[in-house]
């Protein structure tokens, strides 16, 4: 008996787990796919209720429905679900690499929203197609960004030169929990939730919350090792507040396990409206072609200026030929800067560079200059894959002859 166990554990575990597993992806891989294979299967274990209530609003089960009708409107709902994934692509799609965590958690909770839609369809009356439609887009828009962030992910557990073994192991466990999900669904789940009205949406509501536990465990974990620019700014305020002078900081706060406790979904979000403006437009930092040629001689041999706005957030102009180790550099210097302030345009215009402001971007390049080096190596052996964001801003940048 014990060896028959054995071979049943070591058949699951060569079908489910790559090979050389634990060695062969990241530490953090079991936990995440523990907690992925949780909400998968309360996604699996909702859909089944979602759509027993669309096809019921839809007449399946009565007599006086019309079959055609039935499958013209479930197939229009679909479409409009595929419409509405297409047309987010196009708004967001860029933004899918740089913030793999974050739209890996926001595709599951559209999932949740768009289930949730589906349970409602059903008491919307008249606007019952418009309610189901909408739940359509939104379980479409969580296929969509779920396989665009899972491509990142399964790259990042890939230790090896493994990624097409770790890849399909993921596709094993889907089937897997699919499997699960069915016999669980048809055997167990539906007898007992029955026909019920509260029964059904209590199984709803506690499903949704461990599904939304899950991911948040789950997407928490994640230690990814590149930067982006929430991670970049946490470690280069880290970097300037943790020691004195900020060169001498230890590099073990830097590393992507540390970082990855600070970061928070709405991160990025708050970064960019509060933290440094990266790709700045000219306007926004000079008031006359006189601050145009101060900020050229400030920062000459720089692939950016940066100045600071009476509130201390950073603006950053890119040059056209800034990568992500400029793109860091100018968010270290961002950092140094804490506490001061400047005369870029918050809610008004720039206001004349006048020369003890110079004087202070000036020290402060160098003291960026200065602990670059040391930032930068540290970053280094704190783990990251390299000293510079990995997607730096496309937006505006400025050539100077």
């Amino acid at each position: 008996a014990g060896s028959t166990a054995a071979s049943v554990f070591e058949a699951a575990r060569a079908a489910l787990l790559p090979e050389g597993y634990p060695g062969s992806v990241r530490p953090e891989y079991l936990r995440f796919q523990v907690y992925d294979t949780i909400q998968a299967a309360c996604s699996y274990l909702r859909a089944i209720l979602s759509t027993g209530a669309i096809l019921k609003a839809s007449g399946v089960g009565e007599a006086a429905a019309s079959p055609m009708a039935a499958a013209v409107a479930w197939v229009l709902r679909d479409g409009f679900g595929m419409c509405g994934s297409l047309l987010f692509a196009s708004l967001v799609g860029v933004g899918f690499d740089e913030n793999v965590k974050e739209w890996r958690l926001f595709a599951d909770l559209i999932n949740d929203v768009g289930l949730t839609l589906n349970m409602l369809a059903p008491m919307a009356g008249e606007r019952f197609f418009l309610v189901a439609a909408l739940g359509s887009t939104c379980t479409s828009i969580c296929g969509m960004v779920a396989g665009a962030t899972r491509a990142s992910i399964t790259a990042h557990f890939a230790l090896s030169g493994n990624l097409a073994d770790v890849s399909a192991k993921e596709g094993a466990q889907e089937t897997a929990v699919t499997l699960v999900g069915l016999l669980v669904g048809s055997y167990l789940f539906a007898p007992l939730v029955g026909e019920s009205a509260p029964a059904v949406w209590t199984a709803f509501a506690l499903l949704t919350a461990l599904h939304v536990y899950a991911n948040w465990q789950g997407v928490g974990c994640l230690a990814l090792l590149w930067l982006n620019r929430h991670r970049a700014v946490l470690a280069s305020r880290d970097w300037a507040a943790s020691a004195a002078p900020p060169s001498d900081a230890p590099p073990e706060a830097l590393s992507p396990a540390a970082l990855s406790r600070l970061e928070r979904p709405w991160g990025p979000f708050l970064s960019s409206l509060q933290g440094p403006r990266l790709g700045a437009r000219l306007p926004h930092l000079c008031a006359s072609a006189e601050d145009v040629c101060a900020l050229r001689d400030a920062f000459a041999g720089e692939r950016y200026w940066l100045r600071l706005d009476p509130a201390g957030r950073a603006h950053v102009m890119l040059s056209a030929a800034a990568d992500g180790e400029d793109a860091l550099r100018a968010l270290l210097h961002s950092a140094l800067c804490a506490g001061a302030s400047g005369g870029a345009a918050g809610s008004g215009g720039a206001v004349p560079l006048l020369a003890a402001e110079r004087r202070a971007i000036e020290q402060s390049r160098a003291r960026a200059e200065a602990a670059w080096p040391k930032f930068s190596s540290a970053l280094l052996e704190a783990g990251w894959e390299a000293a510079a964001l990995r997607n730096p801003p496309l937006g505006w940048r400025f050539t100077c002859e």
